[in-house]
């Protein structure tokens, strides 16, 4: 089983698995990073006037610990801030239409749904972290591959090629309609790591 991150007074951040006492501040990072430039229709509704509701977002994590397994949050030592989300998904959990529609992961995968930082912990190795915790997450439920989309022009692309993502294929049509231009151009790329 995946253990969260030791309390280590060196470490600022922890990792650690989504519980009840992480949902609003998990739902915090993760309506920041979707409501940031993006919107439905191609960008012409923006989702900051539709913010996903504590209940909606309680919904799927209340009534599945499995789903709450595989959400990674990134929590400041010093206050107990929520300061980065990773959400996973595999083809066997519940989800949403939503999820569905960008992506259905297969039988041998781990999807990245989702990896946000919020501003003041960015560039300082929290991302990285999420997605090193993400990896162990999948090795231990036998993943063979990670999968992420990624929106055309978005920063953290670097990232995830550092980390050993590559360009599989990219996408226009429902990323542009789900989430618009968030970065300047419409589209986007999957990417994968194949994991050994």
């Amino acid at each position: 089983m995946v253990r969260d991150d030791k309390d280590d007074s060196n470490s600022e951040v922890v990792i650690k698995t989504l519980t009840p006492e992480y949902f609003d501040g998990a739902r915090a990072v993760e309506s920041g990073f979707v409501q940031t430039r993006k919107g439905f229709c191609f960008g012409l509704c923006p989702y900051r006037f539709c913010p996903v509701s504590k209940s909606e977002f309680e919904q799927i994590y209340r009534q599945s610990a499995d789903r709450c397994s595989t959400y990674g949050v990134a929590v400041r030592q010093a206050d107990q801030l929520v300061v980065g989300i990773c959400k996973l998904r595999t083809a066997s959990q519940p989800s949403k239409w939503d999820e569905d529609l960008l992506h259905e992961p297969s039988s041998n995968e781990m999807y990245v749904d989702t990896v946000a930082v919020t501003a003041e912990a960015r560039g300082k190795g929290v991302g990285a972290r999420l997605l090193n915790w993400a990896e162990e997450v999948a090795r231990e439920r036998k993943a063979t591959r990670m999968v992420l989309g990624v929106v055309n022009g978005n920063p953290a692309r670097r990232l995830y090629e550092r980390v050993g993502y590559v360009e599989t294929d990219s996408a226009c049509f429902w990323p542009s309609c789900l989430l618009g231009r968030p970065n300047g151009s419409f589209g986007s790329v999957m990417m994968e790591k194949k994991l050994t």
